[in-house]
């Protein structure tokens, strides 16, 4: 673990995240991003093709089963979505790197605040997948464990075993309800399937959600170096140079939106999905154990939603901020040349810049709170179908 945290690279750059996609196959070299199809293999053979093919026991059991496809689609197919658009991934990092290299050469406000960040959210980002070893491991390993408590004390409580799926599925002719031997099979196969869900969503999480944040902060650093320009001397040339910086950071950006707009397509409409399944089966069902597996993935995947709408408003904010600091900075009074480059300056910020849903609707709170009205929409009309 301590060898997989440590850096030796430039920061600047979310190098945690790039390794946890190299270890699903989203690398820079065409051989390994092979190791993908065997990921996304596992992933049909023993989540879509069951729950797709192999039909439910009951009504409530296929909405559960269901929302666990949506679920884990929406990570599968977001990595594959990152798989495809490897080269588009990679262009920005090499050009984030470029940018970076260029702001650490310098000794300023500009290189430190750059450092700092970087260690800060670093530091954040090596928490975040250290606690997350706590819910992998519960979530692939409890199931079993309490059906084998279960299944060893029932002839105490003189009661029928209860097996506990760790996915609500039919798995290839095995009575898995039923025998403890075909389901021993089915846990065999499904504990290293759970914390392979657990890798690639989280590869596909902290991934889009440094990136996010390593956009904002390059946006910030345009910020500090303009604010620095304004009370020195020499301004020409820094001006020039925070210019090429600022254009930089724009293809960074517009780099950033081409990756993730078919993936934030992909989590609105699945996110719609997995809500409506909640309140669906409670509406139907009411409050038992089936509902709490619903839940988490509710609490998950609107906890991923609001990140990336969170983080994509930040980055439009900050992105607009720069053409109040040009406004703010005392145009008037420089030289007319100087004051051609500030309106330039001004101009490209004024262009809208964050993360989109294809090409329908930027990822921020206020298409957040439209999520929960359209989802609210939807259960309305499920409830009325059933």
């Amino acid at each position: 673990m301590s060898k997989f945290f440590t850096i030796e690279k430039p920061p600047g750059v979310p190098h945690i995240a790039l390794k946890l996609l190299r270890m699903v196959g989203v690398s820079q070299l065409k051989s390994e991003r092979y190791r993908y199809v065997v990921v996304f293999g596992v992933f049909l053979l023993t989540i879509a093709v069951p729950k797709v093919v192999l039909g439910y026991t009951s009504f409530e059991a296929s909405i559960v089963g269901l929302a666990e496809l949506f679920f884990q689609t929406n990570r599968f197919v977001g990595v594959l979505l990152l798989v495809l658009y490897s080269d588009t991934l990679f262009a920005l990092v090499r050009k984030s790197e470029n940018f970076t290299k260029k702001v650490l050469c310098e000794t300023s406000p500009v290189s430190r605040y750059l450092k700092t960040a970087d260690a800060q959210f670093t530091k954040l980002t090596r928490l975040y997948l250290t606690a997350l070893l706590v819910p992998a491991n519960f979530y692939s390993y409890s199931p079993i464990v309490s059906t084998l408590w279960r299944y060893y004390h029932a002839h105490e409580n003189d009661t029928a075993p209860e097996f506990v799926l760790p996915m609500e599925e039919n798995f290839y002719g095995l009575q898995v309800r039923e025998k403890l031997s075909h389901y021993l099979i089915f846990g065999t196969v499904m504990v290293p399937t759970s914390f392979l869900c657990a890798l690639v969503g989280t590869a596909k999480l902290v991934s889009i959600l440094s990136l996010l944040k390593y956009c904002t902060m390059y946006f910030q650093l345009i910020t500090v170096k303009l604010k620095t320009i304004v009370h020195g001397q020499d301004n020409r040339h820094k001006l020039r140079c925070a210019l090429e910086m600022h254009q930089s950071v724009l293809e960074c950006a517009d780099l950033l939106k081409t990756i993730t707009a078919p993936i934030m397509l992909l989590q609105l409409v699945l996110c719609i999905l997995v809500w409506s399944s909640m309140l669906l089966y409670f509406t139907i069902s009411g409050f038992n154990t089936q509902f709490i597996s619903v839940f988490i993935l509710f609490l998950f995947d609107t906890t991923e939603t609001f990140g990336y709408c969170y983080l994509g408003n930040q980055l439009s904010d900050e992105s607009a901020r720069i053409a109040s600091v040009v406004y703010e900075c005392g145009w008037e009074g420089f030289s007319s040349a100087v004051q051609k480059d500030l309106q330039l300056t001004l101009l490209r910020a004024q262009r809208p810049v964050g993360i989109t849903a294809g090409k329908f609707c930027f990822m921020n709170m206020e298409q957040f709170g439209e999520v929960v009205k359209t989802t609210y929409s939807f259960f309305i009309v499920l409830r009325e179908q059933f």
